[in-house]
C-alpha cells in the first residue's frame, strides 16, 4: 500500500473504519488489522457519518444485517459526500437480492461473507486501498489537466485520452464484480472440465480489461482475414449446411492489430454460425464514409430481443438461454474490448426475435 494514497495524504497507516453491531467481531478485526491499519470501530452504524465527516478515513468495512440501519444504507449516505471513502459490506445473513441493494445503494467495492478468510479479507482490504488511490490520483490528474495553458492544448488532449481510458477500465472492473459474483452461483454446480474452461475464459476476460491494450498497428487487408478464418470454420459451416457471402472487396486495406481484428471478427463469424438457421446465408461486406471503414456480419437467425442489443457486449449479464450453447457470453464483450482499443466502434441492430440480426465493427 503506498502510503501517499492515505486519506490525509500524509505518510502514516490508511485509516480503516470498522461498524458492526457484535463486540466480538469488532475485537477480532481490531487485533487483525490494528497492526497494518489505523482503525477505528463503531457498534452503533449512527454514529459513524460524524466520525468520517471530521476526520480522514480511506476505507469503511461495514455489517449488513444491524438494528439502527442496514449497511448498503449507511454506506450510500456516506458516498453522497465522500464518494472516495472505499466500501466494503460484511454480512454473515444478507441474500440475493440484499447484495445486488447494497451495490447499487452503497456504490461497494466488495461484498464478503461472515465468517471471512483472514486471508481474503486483507486481500480485498488492499485491492480496496489500491482502488481509491487510483481514483484519488485521476482526480488529481483532472484538475492538473484543467489548469494547463492554452499553448499545451495539444498535450492535454493526449493526456486527456489516457485518463478517460483508465477511468472506463476502472469503471468497468467495478461494474463487472458484482455481476460476476452472480453469474458464477449458476455455474458453482458444473461439471470440472466447464469450470476449468469458464476459469480459463474469465482470466482471459479480466486481462484483458484491466489492461493498458496497445495494439501493433500494421497495414491489412480484412478479405484475406476473413477468408482464413471461414477455412478454418468449414467444418461449422458444412455441419450446419450454412453458405457464406463475402462482399469485401480484396482490395481494401486497414491500418490496425492484425491479431485484434481476427479475434473480433471470428467472435463475430462464430455469433452468426451459432444463431443461424440451417441452410441459412450469412452476408460479409464492407463500406467506406467520413475516413472510417464499417465491416458488417448479418444472418437471418434467431435475432435480438431489442432490449438486449447492449447486453450482448456486457459481461456476466446475458441470460444462459440466449448465450452460444455451452458457452459463457464473454465472446462479444471480449470483442468491445478489443475494439476500443483499436478506437473503434462495434454494435448490433435487429428487429427481434426470429428476424436475424447485424454485428457492425467501425475502424
Amino acid at each position: 500500500m503506498n502510503l501517499e494514497t492515505t486519506a490525509n495524504g500524509k505518510n502514516q497507516k490508511p485509516a480503516l473504519v470498522i461498524v458492526d453491531d457484535e463486540r466480538s467481531i469488532l475485537t477480532e478485526l481490531k487485533i487483525l488489522l490494528g497492526r497494518s491499519y489505523a482503525v477505528q470501530t463503531f457498534m452503533n452504524p449512527e454514529e459513524v457519518e460524524e466520525f468520517v465527516d471530521n476526520n480522514p478515513v480511506d476505507l469503511i468495512i461495514s455489517d449488513e444485517l444491524m438494528p439502527e440501519m442496514r449497511g448498503s444504507v449507511l454506506l450510500s449516505q456516506l458516498h453522497k459526500k465522500h464518494p472516495d471513502i472505499c466500501k466494503i459490506v460484511l454480512s454473515g445473513q444478507a441474500e440475493k437480492n440484499d447484495i445486488v441493494r447494497a451495490i447499487n445503494e452503497g456504490h461497494i467495492f466488495s461484498f464478503l461473507f461472515k465468517p471471512v478468510n483472514q486471508r481474503q479479507l486483507l486481500n480485498v482490504i488492499e485491492k480496496g486501498l489500491e482502488n481509491r488511490g487510483m481514483k484519488l490520483t485521476l482526480r488529481k490528474q483532472n484538475v492538473e489537466l484543467r489548469n494547463y495553458s492554452e499553448n499545451l492544448e495539444k498535450m492535454v488532449r493526449e493526456r486527456s485520452a489516457q485518463l478517460v481510458k483508465a477511468h472506463e477500465r476502472l469503471q468497468q472492473l467495478d461494474g463487472n464484480k458484482m455481476s460476476f459474483l452472480i453469474y458464477l452461483t449458476h455455474e458453482i454446480n458444473s461439471p470440472l472440465d466447464r469450470i476449468q474452461k469458464l476459469a480459463e475464459t474469465i482470466i482471459t476476460y479480466f486481462g484483458l480489461a484491466g489492461s493498458n491494450l496497445k495494439p501493433r498497428r500494421q497495414t491489412v487487408h480484412p478479405r484475406q482475414t476473413v477468408t482464413e478464418l471461414l477455412e478454418r470454420k468449414n467444418p461449422d459451416l458444412d455441419k450446419r449446411s450454412l453458405k457464406v457471402d463475402c462482399g469485401i472487396d480484396s482490395g481494401l486495406t486497414l491500418e490496425t492489430d492484425p491479431e485484434y481484428l481476427e479475434r473480433i471478427f471470428s467472435a463475430l463469424l462464430d455469433n452468426a454460425v451459432c444463431f443461424s438457421n440451417e441452410g441459412g446465408l450469412i452476408r460479409i461486406s464492407a463500406s467506406q464514409e467520413n475516413g472510417r471503414t464499417r465491416l458488417s456480419v448479418t444472418d437471418r437467425g434467431a435475432g435480438i430481443d431489442p432490449a438486449d442489443l447492449e447486453n450482448i457486449f456486457t459481461p456476466f449479464c446475458l441470460e444462459p438461454e440466449k448465450r452460444r450453447p455451452r458457452g459463457f457470453g464473454l465472446n462479444l464483450p471480449v470483442a468491445r474490448i478489443l475494439t476500443r482499443a483499436l478506437d473503434g466502434r462495434i454494435w448490433a441492430e435487429s428487429r427481434g426475435s426470429g428476424q436475424g440480426s447485424a454485428f457492425y465493427l467501425e475502424l
